[in-house]
């Protein structure tokens, strides 16, 4: 997946940093927006069920629910 701009999860909320994604991704696919924050685990496993993308991206259920922003850098740091 190199060349891909992924938004860094830093100095951004969830939701918004959410919204950027979907559109960082969209060349992969169309996927879900987050709605619910406290949610965003089952949001973020969406990346990891895609079948368009081969990325060993961290599993958000393997982080605290109040560490998004964990999960978030290890995602990023996986598409680098």
């Amino acid at each position: 997946m190199t060349g891909l701009s992924v938004t860094l999860p830093v100095g951004i909320e969830l939701m918004d940093w959410a919204d950027c994604l979907i559109t960082d991704f969209d060349a992969f696919g169309a996927y879900s927006p987050l709605e619910d924050p406290d949610k965003w685990q089952d949001w973020a496993a969406q990346y990891n069920r895609s079948s368009s993308l081969i990325e060993d991206f961290p599993d958000p259920y393997g982080f605290d629910i109040t560490d998004w922003q964990g999960w978030a850098e290890r995602f990023v740091q996986t598409t680098l």
